[in-house]
């Protein structure tokens, strides 16, 4: 029986979670700038039913980046009914089968990437890539769409983005140098795709029996693309919201403003919308890779990204808390960034 004044293992490790708080830091040379918006972030991630906490990757990107690329490649692999993981350890293009043909999320960094995980991951999980129709690109850095022009050649997808992210693209092509080290293979080159299809803020797509539902949130780009994507278990059907641009490091005092509205604007689109989980652009930010091995190893368990609205709205207000964090820390260092952040690559021209 439990004696008066006394408290339970649980509560005292929170109470020493809360206090090792005031002396956190994001990164090794950031431990003289207080940090409450990382406190707060942790805080948040302390009621998640779950010791991953996936929301914290963003408040602690070196960490969270290396431990990313050191992960096996995960194979190609159905998520659910009809969404299917068809990336690597580091990008996180998904594949929507629906009954007219197939909804491509991102294009990965070149043609060579194309060739090595997307088209070979849709026939290991029984997709013809003749099917593709549509590709999305969540953002306009070169990892994500640095595959679309090869696939809009291959075959014929119309290509999504968001008008600011295609002004952003183009700029950066129009601005990109001619190379002067060693050239770069065809094949391993990032082309900006010619513009295509233009996604504003609340359209729909609709392919055969699947509409998503699209949202402009700015903050990683000025035009980072987040979804309602609906989807089917067992049968059953489900919504999961899809994050585009979770990312809020090495960004301008600006972006990082409109990042806090935009994920503000998610808590609310989140929960009302009782999505039942959610997925995102990078397996640092989804879990996607240990998800998948849970999927192979308990497939009678319950789906690992079903993880309810609360959870999903825990995440989205420990991202919202990184980026504040990563605010303050950028008015008292002006010239920090984090060395790991390997996205924010310009398009070659070509």
């Amino acid at each position: 029986m439990k004696q008066p004044g006394t408290i339970s293992m649980f509560a005292a490790s929170i109470l020493a979670l809360s206090a090792g708080m005031a002396n956190s830091q994001a990164t090794f040379d950031t431990g003289n700038i207080p940090q409450p918006h990382l406190a707060a972030a942790r805080a948040i991630a302390a009621g998640e039913n779950s010791w991953r906490q996936l929301g914290l990757a963003t408040c602690y990107p070196d960490d969270a980046d290396a431990a990313q690329l050191s992960t096996e490649q995960p194979p190609a692999t159905k998520i659910f009914d009809n969404l299917y993981y068809v990336g690597n350890n580091n990008v996180s293009p998904y594949a929507l089968d629906t009954s007219a043909g197939i909804i491509l999320f991102d294009a990965m960094d070149n043609a060579k990437e194309v060739d090595e995980f997307i088209i070979p991951g849709l026939r290991k999980v029984g997709l013809d890539p003749a099917r593709l129709k549509v590709l999305i690109i969540s953002h306009g850095h070169g990892d994500h769409f640095g595959g679309a022009r090869y696939l809009k050649g291959k075959y014929g997808v119309k290509v999504y983005m968001s008008g600011p992210d295609w002004d952003m693209v183009e700029k950066q092509a129009k601005a990109q140098k001619p190379v002067t080290q060693r050239p770069i293979p065809a094949n391993e080159q990032r082309l900006a795709p010619a513009r295509d299809m233009v996604v504003k803020d609340g359209d729909t797509i609709t392919l055969g029996d699947e509409t998503i539902k699209l949202f402009i949130t700015p903050g990683h780009t000025p035009g980072a693309l987040s979804m309602l994507v609906p989807v089917k278990d067992h049968g059953q059907k489900r919504l999961l919201a899809y994050f585009g641009g979770a990312g809020n490091q090495n960004l301008t005092l600006d972006l990082h403003a409109q990042f806090d509205r935009s994920w503000g604007r998610l808590v609310q689109l989140a929960a009302d919308a009782k999505v039942d989980g959610y997925f995102s652009n990078h397996p640092n930010y989804d879990g996607a890779i240990f998800k998948i091995e849970m999927l192979r190893s308990h497939p009678h368990n319950p789906n690992p990204y079903l993880i309810g609205t609360a959870d999903t709205v825990r995440f989205i207000k420990e991202v919202k808390e990184c980026n504040l964090n990563n605010i303050d820390i950028q008015r008292k260092l002006p010239d920090w960034t984090i060395r790991a952040v390997r996205d924010h690559q310009p398009a070659p021209k070509g």
